[in-house]
């Protein structure tokens, strides 16, 4: 939104600068003999440095402030309370910003300017949204829209609902958000400002695709398309091609998805933006996915991935540059530090020296006093000695810190990439498959949902480290959520030939978050399963632990904890040192994650195990309340998921001999020879006979290699 009264008062005063460049800006400062003669420089200043470095920005801006109340200037104050505001915000320091918004709401208020203050509460507003502070941004919007007659503002109005639509929207309150845009569209004169109409529309878009009215969507986007008239709308433009691209997506449009999805890159490789880059990588790695070109398909995964993970690490790379350059400049400064003061001692002792020389018959007092005065001062150094060295310590130690971290992010990495590999591979082997849709859907899904597990466990314990696990409480049966767990990881479970026995004496309710619970359920479930060997039973075992609460138990027979590890378990860091140790080989960011949930929810999370005695993983839970059987003594509720390989009598297998002969040939990806194998055998009384072939069936449909050949041997 153009600040168009700033913009008066910035050209009236930047004709008395000779030059824009910041060395000789800041010499003018630092000349001017009046507050009032600074402002000029400074508002320069100020604006250069918000585009290009925050902390210079926050230092010129907050100078601008000073000058600007000292001389009693409204518009040099506003701007520096903007570019101060918006600085502080690209800074994370986010409380220091509202603290510095209000302060300057409150000045303009006392002053009834309505511009400034509607300008300032609108900025406010739209950093809470971009941040993802929601119920902030909707109060701010809703200040500024009520600040009274505010029409003589170039669309201001227009603007404010069309960003209160966005706010809305990005919360899934599409009816609210759809009343916005048209509250926008009645006061939008789009003659002012064409951008705010085009905002609107993609708007409109994009929520009339989320609730699944598709051609409404691509009407508005394609509207929105045609009122781009120049570049100035590349970074739109690009935005606009990825909803198209997200839509046809939807629609299974493939071609078009794929169509819009290259011309989304294409407008953002234009505009450098690397956040619509990564938007336009994702529509293009489903489009080429589903179009069965799997090679670029995952090339663009891995540039949407890289994009991501250089997000998550720009602020932690920040962090290492400014510490390292704070260590630089405190060596440097304790160095010239101590080189002025050998300098003055010795213009000190040249000084004692000639005195000595003048005042010969004075020569033995001044020498008794010269040697009190050196001792004195030799501890004086010694005393800064000690303190500049246990700075440099303390500096030596952050710094190997920083280097910890570094080495952390990087075995993450490493344990993110070992993770993703085995479900890429898989999706990536579908070309051995008979070209049915259908399965290749199924087991797209099955390693999609590993890979998108894994993913959210490390995004949500990064996000929701120092903020508060948002969740969605509703009453959920415990017995039903455990259940669908064990079907999700079953085909795990069936690897290893294990059962999952889920042991209740009555059914559970609990008012809880159920896909929350469902993934610390699946975490758990994976975790036991990997640690477990072949032929092993795994239990999950509810039960009421004390009046008002559920424990949940999910028991392994597995090797054990290391009781050096067992406290750290739950630690995100812990997984580095294990990986070094040989003890793990993921990220294991799922048992972070779950006390994050099961802590949120009000329970407790924990685990009891001894080397050589397997692990109970345990987390305890609210109940709302319990049924119990008809019966007061009846024995548990047992559910068991059988996953154990079938066991053929002698008569089946030799029945089966001459086709297992033919099968065992076969690899598990060629789904077509085996099928037609199968389809030869004839139909037997044996029962086992037919139980056998309907599992080789689920094993080559699944795609489970070791599964299939351990069904051809005894």
């Amino acid at each position: 939104m153009v600040r168009y009264l700033w913009l008066a008062f910035f050209l009236l005063f930047v004709t008395s600068v000779k030059s824009e460049n910041p060395d000789s800006l800041r010499i003018s400062v630092e000349k001017a003999l009046t507050a009032k003669d600074k402002i000029p420089a400074l508002v320069i200043l100020s604006e250069y440095w918000t585009s290009k470095n925050s902390d210079s920005a926050i230092f010129y801006s907050d100078k601008l402030q000073q000058a600007a109340l000292e001389s009693q200037n409204a518009e040099g104050y506003f701007q520096g309370c903007y570019n101060l505001v918006s600085a502080l915000y690209e800074t994370d320091r986010r409380e220091e910003a509202i603290v510095q918004a209000q302060k300057a709401i409150a000045f303009f208020d006392k002053k009834a300017d309505k511009a400034h203050k509607v300008n300032l509460l609108v900025l406010v507003a739209e950093k809470s949204r971009m941040f993802g502070h929601y119920e902030a941004a909707i109060k701010y919007f809703g200040e500024a829209a009520h600040c009274g007659d505010i029409s003589e503002m170039e669309n201001m109005k227009a603007y404010i609902f069309s960003r209160m639509a966005a706010v809305w929207f990005e919360i899934d309150k599409y009816q609210l958000a759809e009343a916005y845009i048209d509250s926008s569209q009645r006061v939008l004169k789009p003659e002012l400002n064409e951008s705010i109409s085009i905002s609107n529309l993609e708007i409109m878009g994009a929520s009339q695709r989320n609730q699944g009215h598709y051609q409404k969507a691509i009407d508005y986007l394609q509207e929105a398309l045609k009122k781009i008239t120049d570049t100035s709308f590349i970074l739109i433009e690009a935005n606009l091609y990825n909803n198209l691209s997200k839509t046809y997506l939807a629609m299974n449009d493939f071609s078009n998805a794929l169509s819009y999805a290259l011309k989304s890159d294409e407008a953002a490789g234009k505009a450098q933006n690397k956040i619509q880059i990564e938007a336009a990588a994702e529509c293009l790695a489903k489009a080429y996915a589903a179009t069965g070109n799997y090679n670029l398909a995952y090339n663009y995964l891995e540039i949407q991935q890289n994009l991501k993970w250089q997000r998550n690490a720009k602020t932690q790379n920040r962090l290492i540059a400014e510490m390292n350059a704070r260590y630089e400049s405190d060596k440097k400064e304790a160095r010239i530090a101590e080189q002025n003061f050998m300098i003055s001692q010795e213009k000190r002792e040249n000084n004692f020296l000639l005195a000595g020389i003048v005042l010969v018959v004075l020569i033995l007092a001044y020498v008794v006093f010269t040697q009190l005065k050196l001792k004195k001062i030799n501890r004086l150094m010694f005393l800064k000695n000690e303190e500049i060295n246990r700075q440099s310590a303390e500096l030596e130690s952050k710094n190997q810190k920083l280097h910890e971290l570094s080495d952390f992010q990087e075995a993450m990495t490493g344990m993110v990439i070992h993770d993703l590999k085995n479900p890429l591979n898989t999706i990536i082997n579908l070309e051995y498959m008979e070209k049915n849709p259908e399965k290749a859907r199924i087991i797209i899904e099955k390693n999609g949902r590993a890979m998108l597990n894994m993913v959210m466990n490390v995004l949500d314990v990064y996000k929701y480290e120092n903020t508060t696990l948002k969740i969605r409480e509703e009453a959920i049966n415990i017995s039903k959520i455990a259940v669908e767990a064990c079907n999700e990881v079953r085909l795990l479970a069936q690897e290893k030939n294990l059962d999952i026995n889920i042991i209740s004496k009555a059914d559970f309710i609990i008012n809880a978050d159920s896909e929350l619970v469902l993934r610390v359920f699946s975490n758990l479930l994976a975790n036991a399963i990997k640690f477990s060997k072949n032929g092993e039973n795994i239990a999950i075992v509810l039960a009421e632990s004390e009046p008002g609460w559920l424990k949940v138990e999910v028991a392994d027979k597995g090797d054990g904890i290391d009781p050096q590890i067992l406290p750290l378990i739950f630690d995100k860091f812990a997984q580095t040192v294990k990986k070094k140790s040989g003890l793990a080989g993921s990220t294991g960011l799922g048992l972070a994650f779950s006390k994050m949930v099961i802590e949120a929810h009000g329970g407790n999370i924990g685990v009891t195990s001894g080397v050589g005695e397997g692990s109970v993983f345990w987390f305890t839970l609210p109940l709302m309340k319990k049924t119990e059987g008809d019966d007061a003594i009846a024995e548990n509720k047992q559910i068991s998921i059988k996953t154990k390989k079938l066991k053929l009598s002698e008569a089946a297998f030799e029945e089966l001999a001459p086709y297992l002969e033919k099968l065992r040939k076969l690899d598990v990806y060629a789904v077509s020879e085996i099928h037609s194998c199968l389809k030869t055998i004839p139909v037997s009384k044996d029962v086992d006979v037919q139980d056998w072939k309907d599992e080789v069936f689920q094993a080559v449909n699944s795609m489970n290699r070791k599964y299939y050949h351990s069904l051809l041997n005894r």
